[in-house]
C-alpha cells in the first residue's frame, strides 16, 4: 500500500513526479482515484488513474477527442480565441464521429499488421545502418543515435520522402514533441510551418508522379477512401509526430528496461521467438504513454463515483491503469515476461486506439533485438538513478540512454 502522503496541487507536472511517477500514482490510485489537479494557467483538470475507469472514459463518447471542443474551453479560459492549426485539426485522433469514421477507414489498409510485418526486413536495414554509424565508439548516447532517428526514418520512408530530408524531419519531430497552443515565442509556428511547407510540396510532387508509398496511396485512392488535401497533410503531421513521439519513446524505454534486467534480455536472446510474445508485457513496464490525448466532457459524466462537469479537460493517465493492481494483481511495479495477460492501455481503446500499433510495436522489437544481438555486451554509462525523463504531458521520453560496450 501507498504510504500516507500530501500532494501539490500541481502533483503531476512536477519534476519529482516526472522521474519517478509510479509511487505517487500509486497513492492517488488508492486514495483519490479521480481528482483534480491545478493547471499552470489557473485553469484545472481532471485525472483518471484507475484501469477500469480510464477503459470506460477512453469508449464513453463524452469524453470528447475533437480538438475543435478543446480549443474552444481554451479560449473560454484565456479571454482570447485560439485556433487549432489546420495540421493539427483534420486527422482521425483528433476528431470524433462522423468527421473520424471515413479518416480511418481511409488509412486503416497501410496499417493492418499484414502490411506492418511486411515492412521487417527494411527496418532491420535500417536499424543496422544507424548500429553501424555507433560501432567504432567506445560510449554513445542510444537516444540521439538510435531510439530517436529509427521510428523517425521508418515513418519518413513509408510516406514516400526522400533521404536527404530525413534530418529535417526528425528535427521537426523533436521540436513539436513541445507542441503548445499558448506558446507565444513563435519557435513551433516555425517548425510547423516549415513541415507544412514541405509537405504540401510531397503531396503536390506525388499528386503528379506517385510512387510506392502511404502518401501516394492516400492521394490517389478510390473515390470512398479518398482525403481532401488538408486531410491528407495532417494525416501527415499526425504520423509525423505522434507516431514517432510514441515509438521513439517506447525504443527508449525498452532498450533501457532491458539494459536493466539482465536476466530477462539474456532470455530473449537465448530464444529469440520470445521477442513478440514478450513485447506486450514491455510496453505495459515501460510505460512509453504518461497519459492517452486530453479530453473534454460534453456534459456531466459520473466516473470513479466522481461526477465531472460540463467542459471540464479529463487527463487518462495510462502510466497509472498499466500499474494498477486491480487490472495486474501479481506485482504490477516487475517486468514478468511470463504474465498472462498484460492487456496495457498504452495505444488507447475504443475507437481512437493506435491505428500504426502493430508497426510500433515491430519497430521496437527489432529495434531492441539487433541492438542486443549485435552488441551482446552492451551496458548502461551511468547508474540507472541517473537516467533523466524529459517532462511532456503525453509521452515520456529519456532525455538520454548512455551506453558502452
Amino acid at each position: 500500500m501507498a504510504a500516507t502522503r500530501t500532494l501539490s496541487k500541481y502533483w503531476m507536472l512536477t519534476n519529482e513526479f516526472t522521474q519517478n511517477p509510479y509511487p505517487v500514482l500509486e497513492h492517488v490510485r488508492e486514495e483519490r482515484p479521480v481528482c483534480e489537479i491545478a493547471l499552470p494557467d489557473g485553469g484545472r483538470a481532471w485525472v483518471v488513474t484507475r484501469y477500469d475507469d480510464a477503459k470506460a472514459a477512453l469508449a464513453d463518447p463524452r469524453f470528447s477527442r475533437d480538438i475543435h471542443v478543446h480549443y474552444q474551453l481554451m479560449s473560454r479560459r484565456s479571454g482570447r480565441t485560439l485556433t487549432p492549426p489546420p495540421e493539427e485539426a483534420n486527422h482521425l485522433a483528433n476528431l470524433e464521429p462522423p468527421r473520424h469514421t471515413p479518416l480511418r477507414k481511409a488509412i486503416s489498409f497501410a496499417f493492418t499488421p499484414r502490411r506492418a510485418e511486411a515492412l521487417r526486413p527494411r527496418i532491420l536495414e535500417i536499424a543496422d545502418e544507424l548500429l553501424d554509424r555507433m560501432a567504432g565508439r567506445t560510449r554513445t548516447d542510444l537516444i540521439a543515435g538510435y531510439a530517436d532517428p529509427l521510428p523517425v526514418i521508418v515513418i519518413a520512408e513509408l510516406m514516400g520522402v526522400p533521404a536527404d530530408a530525413w534530418p529535417d524531419f526528425l528535427r521537426w519531430s523533436q521540436a513539436l514533441r513541445t507542441f503548445s497552443p499558448t506558446d507565444t515565442s513563435g519557435v513551433l509556428d516555425r517548425n510547423i510551418q516549415d513541415l507544412s511547407a514541405y509537405m504540401s510540396s510531397l503531396i503536390a510532387a506525388k499528386e503528379r508522379e506517385p510512387g510506392e508509398d502511404l502518401l501516394s496511396s492516400l492521394i490517389h485512392a478510390d473515390a470512398e477512401r479518398r482525403l481532401t488535401p488538408t486531410e491528407i497533410l495532417s494525416t501527415g503531421f499526425a504520423l509525423m509526430t505522434g507516431g514517432n513521439d510514441t515509438t521513439a519513446s517506447l525504443v527508449g524505454g525498452v532498450i533501457a528496461a532491458l539494459l536493466t534486467h539482465p536476466e530477462e534480455r539474456r532470455r530473449l536472446l537465448a530464444e529469440p521467438g520470445r521477442w513478440g510474445a514478450a513485447m506486450d508485457e514491455l510496453i505495459r513496464y515501460v510505460g512509453p504513454i504518461s497519459n492517452a490525448l486530453q479530453r473534454v466532457t460534453t456534459e456531466p459524466v459520473e466516473i470513479g463515483g466522481v461526477t465531472i462537469p460540463a467542459d471540464e479537460v479529463v487527463i487518462i493517465s495510462v502510466m497509472s491503469t498499466n500499474r494498477d493492481r486491480g487490472q495486474f494483481p501479481d506485482h504490477p511495479d516487475e517486468l514478468d515476461l511470463d504474465r498472462a495477460k498484460p492487456a496495457h492501455l498504452s495505444f488507447g481503446f475504443g475507437i481512437h486506439y493506435c491505428s500504426g500499433a502493430h508497426l510500433a510495436k515491430i519497430i521496437t522489437e527489432i529495434g531492441a533485438r539487433r541492438l542486443f544481438e549485435r552488441f551482446p555486451g552492451v551496458r548502461l554509462a551511468v547508474h540507472p538513478s541517473e537516467l533523466r525523463y524529459q517532462q511532456n504531458v503525453v509521452v515520456r521520453p529519456l532525455e538520454a540512454l548512455p551506453v558502452t560496450w
